[in-house]
């Protein structure tokens, strides 16, 4: 087991390696490669085993940062922030686990092992987006961010129709130089390729002729690139202000003068709309810039007599009237609010902000003349459904406002950012990210960035976006492709086991499931 075992961690850091800061998406095809390599001749825990070592080695470099956040910000100790980052690993290990056993299981029919571990691997995303509130950080196709014209078939299939053709080209590849010898597997890599090519080659053709018949819209984002040690001192509050005001100033002066200003999650550090004397004083601000801000803002109101906290948006005209808001959805677990406080009573929230956050439930866009903003708040922008929900009440662009200085000069700013990247190409829309310490951008309905604010830095981004009218299949049938994908998983399986020479059984000995 012990090159087993570093075959497996082999494949886990390849994973990794195709995400930012590395970005070396190209070995994204073969990472798969050693695990399955390792997995020849093992038993079904020797497969279990295998497969969680590279599922524990990839997490473990892919959301390191992990540790980072929880120990400088979440006060607590490094070794219990450790502790967190082993526990949440462990827990994301089990799906490459999973897999492992799949392919141990599929291993006596080659063509069942070939195109049946692709759809296994995108049933595994699916349900780890969904179960225990969902984390879909680090699907293995956004590794492919980079290749513009490989992704355009996302508003098909999302980014789940990547990560199942990075699959089947490192099965395709394993089977026709490995085990079973199969020298026209590649073939059927090749041929989906091509397609999946030649289709993202039509598609930016057509959604750039798309977005040159349609009338402009100039936006502008802002990153004040306040620390966070800072962020929620008293003392600090007029710098805060000042620092957006001229950062917003600057950009209104730009010329076209822009339709929207957008600043970061909770980018005003006190309860607009309560604390009067400091909303009195945004407001004016806004007034003499001139132009509407849609800005971020903690906000709280009544539950039961007892008031709660809410992470939300407010659009403040060029008058300095708020005319319209938005409360986020889908909160950040263990940092916003504790799920399962029954079973999970023992933990302490992560956040410096006192009581439990509580979700927003509508999820309908900011409307300013002709433009509905769809908006995702921090964590929300890498749960495509969110995205899917607010286009389908009639949001004609996405606003991702984000604070993403708790990430400190990690990888995960980048790797947040190039997920939310991907909503523009799902749903043919422009998307327009704003983030306190960076990385601030703006996405065209192709996924192409038309300017970005580098991280810890501040500064303010002016460019014109073309919202087209395109209802994409992803748009319309969310993920369907996912769902097909489940739906054979659990077909190859069952009849890959219903299959199986006679005499090889599953049974128990010592606790441990195995073949006899």
């Amino acid at each position: 087991m012990g090159l087993a075992a570093l075959l497996s961690i082999s494949s886990g850091i390849l994973l990794t390696l195709g995400f930012p800061k590395f970005e070396l998406y190209f070995v994204s095809w073969v990472a798969l490669l050693p695990l399955f390599i390792a997995l020849h001749g093992k038993s079904a825990t020797q497969a279990l085993a295998l497969g969680f070592i590279c599922g524990l080695a990839h997490y473990l470099t892919t959301l390191y940062w992990i540790r980072y956040v929880v120990y400088h910000y979440g006060g607590i100790p490094l070794p219990l922030a450790i502790v967190i980052l082993l526990l949440l690993s462990s827990y994301l290990a089990i799906y490459p686990a999973t897999f492992a056993l799949a392919s141990h299981r599929l291993e006596h029919r080659p063509w069942l092992w070939i195109l049946g571990l692709p759809a296994v691997w995108v049933s595994l995303e699916w349900i780890r987006a969904h179960l225990l509130t969902g984390f879909p950080w680090a699907n293995l196709g956004y590794s492919q961010t980079p290749l513009t014209w490989l992704i355009q078939v996302s508003d098909v299939t999302g980014v789940y129709g990547i990560s199942w053709l990075i699959v089947l080209v490192n099965t395709t590849v394993m089977a026709c130089f490995g085990r079973f010898r199969l020298r026209l597997s590649p073939i059927i890599a090749l041929v989906c390729l091509i397609a999946v090519a030649f289709y993202g080659s039509w598609r930016l053709k057509m959604v750039e002729q798309l977005q040159a018949q349609v009338a402009p819209w100039s936006v502008a984002v802002v990153q004040g690139n306040i620390d966070q040690a800072q962020k929620w001192d008293p003392l600090f509050q007029q710098e805060t202000l000042n620092r957006y005001l001229q950062l917003s100033l600057a950009a209104a002066s730009h010329d076209p003068r822009p339709d929207l200003i957008v600043w970061p999650e909770t980018a005003v550090p006190f309860f607009y709309g309560i604390e009067q004397n400091l909303t009195i004083q945004l407001n004016q601000m806004i007034r003499e810039i001139g132009v509407p801000v849609l800005l971020g803002s903690p906000a709280a109101k009544a539950v039961e007599g007892k008031p709660r906290l809410l992470n939300a948006a407010y659009l403040i005209n060029s008058d300095g009237k708020m005319v319209d808001d938005y409360a986020k959805q889908h909160l950040v677990p263990f940092g916003e609010y504790v799920p399962y406080q029954k079973i999970l009573f023992f933990v302490h929230k992560l956040v410096e902000a006192a009581g439990d956050f509580i979700a927003g439930d509508d999820p309908s866009p900011i409307r300013i003349n002709d433009m509905r903003l769809g908006v995702l708040i921090c964590y929300e922008a890498i749960f495509p459904e969110l995205a899917r929900s607010a286009v389908r009440h009639g949001a004609n662009s996405l606003v991702s406002i984000t604070n993403d200085a708790w990430f400190g000069t990690s990888s995960a700013p980048y790797q947040h950012k190039e997920m939310a990247g991907w909503r523009a190409i799902e749903f043919r829309v422009p998307l327009l990210r704003s983030a306190n310490t960076g990385i601030s951008c703006i996405y065209d309905a192709r996924g192409k960035t038309l300017g970005s604010i580098p991280l810890n830095e501040q500064g303010y981004l002016v460019a014109d976006v073309h919202p087209i009218h395109v209802k994409t299949f992803y748009a319309e049938w969310g993920d369907l492709f996912a769902w097909f994908c489940v739906f054979a998983a659990l077909i190859v399986i069952s009849y890959s086991e219903l299959s199986r020479p006679e005499g090889e059984k599953w049974s128990r000995e010592r606790g441990a499931v195995h073949l006899s």
